[in-house]
Parts: structure tokens; sequence; C-alpha cells
């Protein structure tokens, strides 16, 4: 059987009256379960049959379900007393196995059982549900404003964040990529530095060894200058006792051919021979006087010369850069001159050219000639004139300034 039980002005646990629905299906106890058998199949209750037709035996459906009505409806208003609405209306659940839990006894003594219960509405007359529904939808708005607010807030923070870290990272690659950019300059201006004085170095040292060769070329030079003129000495003594020796000896057989002759004549001769071996003599020491002075001369000069190119060498390494400029400057006319002479010796000249240019072209190649001249000097000397001219013109204007 299905009852509809309506408990109306039923008064809560804080006397606020209410209006409360319900759907139960009831029905005769007419089978039960084995206890003692767990899992064996229902067997007819005779006993439950007995007892609800000792109580509804020849009524009416009508007037059981009155009965049954009544009973419910009275265990539900004494269910809804001990009851807030706030616990009826948010725990219907609890309600449901309240009402089971109490009207279970009564329905098995009449030999009925309660097959299901359910709340369908709860209602009042004041309002107080709306309010509290309303309380409740308000709560959860604001609940869910306030959760609104904290995830936007929360999602703004973590942005900001964010943001800032991104700034934060962003800021220090930027100035790590300039700490990096500026090392890389340092670095650079080193090596250009060190290359530079390199380079300067090996200037030096080239000309340092180019000024130590030409001065041993010349000091050698002037010692073999000198060995030649002891040669040539040392030939004129050897000649020299040569011819005092052939005298001796023609005096001797002059001495042996004329010992028949007067002792005046003999003496006469020996005089003769005296005075030529003085001779001799004498020639001898001049020329060894002759050969040693020129020969210390010559040592003398080798030594000078060998002593101004030491000091020419010396002061090559100390120059400047402008210095050694200053010296090429001043032999370029002599330079120039010296390639154009060869011209001064040409009686004739016959130009074949198509576009009548080829006069100007000899001139242009004397020009191209003293225009190779940096490439030469720097071959040889290791100073690069052009960059040298620069920081001397670079100079004047700074000091001009």
């Amino acid at each position: 059987m299905t009852l509809m039980i309506n408990s109306a002005s039923a008064e809560t646990a804080k006397g606020v009256r209410i209006s409360l629905s319900s759907a139960a299906q009831i029905k005769v106890h007419a089978s039960s379960e084995d206890e003692t058998r767990p899992g064996a199949a229902a067997f007819v209750d005779l006993k439950r049959i007995r007892t609800a037709a000792q109580h509804y035996l020849g009524r009416t459906q009508r007037e059981i379900q009155e009965s049954l009505h009544r009973t419910m409806e009275g265990h539900q208003r004494q269910i809804i007393g001990t009851l807030t609405i706030e616990e009826l209306y948010r725990d219907r659940a609890a309600f449901s196995s309240r009402i089971r839990e109490l009207v279970e006894e009564d329905l098995h003594a009449m030999g009925f059982k309660l097959v299901s219960y359910t709340v369908t509405n709860i209602d009042d007359e004041q309002g107080y549900i709306t309010a509290l529904g309303a309380t409740q939808t308000a709560v959860v708005k604001r609940e869910a404003a306030e959760g609104q607010s904290r995830n936007e807030s929360a999602a703004r923070i973590t942005v900001a964040t964010a943001k800032s870290e991104a700034d934060i990272a962003a800021a220090e690659a930027m100035r790590a990529a300039n700490v990096r950019q500026n090392e890389l300059a340092i670095t650079v201006a080193e090596s250009k530095r060190d290359l530079e004085l390199k380079e300067q170095a090996y200037a030096r040292e080239v000309n340092e060894a180019t000024a130590k060769a030409e001065a041993a070329i010349r000091i050698e030079t002037a010692i073999q200058n000198q060995e030649v003129v002891k040669q040539q000495t040392r030939q004129e003594v050897e000649k020299a006792e040569v011819m005092l020796l052939v005298t001796e000896k023609q005096v001797e057989r002059q001495k042996r051919e004329a010992e028949g002759e007067s002792a005046a004549e003999l003496l006469k001769e020996r005089n003769n021979a005296e005075a030529k071996k003085v001779a001799a003599e004498a020639a001898a020491f001049s020329v060894r006087q002759k050969g040693g002075a020129e020969a210390d001369a010559i040592r003398n000069r080798g030594d000078a010369e060998a002593s101004v190119l030491s000091a020419k060498a010396k002061a090559y390494a100390e120059y400047g850069d402008a210095a050694m400029v200053q010296l090429i400057v001043k032999e370029l006319p002599g330079i120039a001159h010296a390639v154009a002479a060869p011209l001064c010796k040409a009686e004739k000249m016959v130009f074949v050219s198509g576009d009548g240019s080829s006069a100007s072209k000899l001139t242009g190649d004397i020009g191209n000639i003293m225009a190779q001249l940096p490439d030469t000097v720097q071959a040889l000397t290791g100073v690069d004139l052009r960059k040298a001219l620069k920081r001397v013109e670079g100079g004047s204007a700074g000091n001009q300034q």
C-alpha cells in the first residue's frame, strides 16, 4: 500500500511550525528470512500473517490505510518535534532513517512492514524555509564571490610575481650580457695591444739585427783590410831583407874578386857595402813603420766605423716610429730621383697606345713605384709607414687642438 503522509503545522524543536509531506510503502509482513541460516531462501511468516489478521481481518482497504496513516503521521510529528528546520532541510536522509527506527517496532506489532519512506516536501507558512534558502543562497553567493575574489587576487599576485621574476631575470640576463660584452671588448683591446707591442718588438729586433749585421759586415771588411795591409807590409819587409842578403852576397863576391887590389880600394868597397846595408835596413824600417801606421789607421777607422754603426743601431732601436718615419720621408726625394734617373739617359721614346695615355702612364708608373715604397719599407724594417703617418697626423691634430 502507498500512503501519502501529511503533517500540517507540525512544531519543530525551536517552535517553528512547518508542513511536511512524505510517501511510505507498507505491506503485510508475510515472509521472513531464517537468521540461523544466512543466505537461505525466505519462508512464509505465518505468525506475522496471523497478527495482521487479528487486527484487520474484516476491515476495508480504506480503514486499514487510515489506521496505518495515523500511526505513521504520529511518529512523523514526533520526530519533527525533536529536530530544527535546518536539520530537516539539510539532512532528509537522517530524518528518514529515524522514522524507520521509530515506526518499525509498531508496524511489526501490527503485522506490517515498512518497505520504503521518502520525504517529498517541507514548507512553512511564515517563510522561514524561504528565508533560510535565501540566507543559504546569500552565504553561498558570498562564499563564491569571496572564493572568486581570492582566486582572482591569487591569480593577479601570481601574474605579478611571474612578471616581476621575468623582469628580474631579463634584467639579470641583460646585465650579464653587458658584462660579457665589456669583457670581450677588453679582451679584444688587450689582444690588439699585445699584437701591436709584439709587432713593434719584432720590428726593433729586425732593425737591431740588420744594423748589427751591417756593422759586422763593415767590421769584418775592416779586419780583412787590416790583414791585407799586414800581409803587404810583411811582403815589403821580406823583400827588403832579400835585397839586403843579395847586397851582402855581392859585397862578399866583390871582396873575393878584389883580394889583389889595394887596401884602399877594399876599404872603399867595404864602405860602399856597409852604406848599402844601412840604406836597405833604413828602407826596411821605413816600410815597416809605414805599414804599421797604415794598419793602425785602418784599424782605427774600422773601430770608428764600428762604433758609429753600433751607435746608429742603438739609436735606431731607441727611435720611435715618428723618428723612423722622419728618416724615411727625408730620403723619399732621393729615392724618387733614383727611380726617375734612368729616364734622363733616354735619347728618344716612342709610345704606342690606342687611347693616347702612354706618356701619362709612364709618369703614373713612377708614382705607382713610389706608392709601393711603404710595403717595401715595412718588409725591410718592420715599420708600417702608413700607420705611423696616421698616428703622427693624429698627434699633430691633437696638438693643434
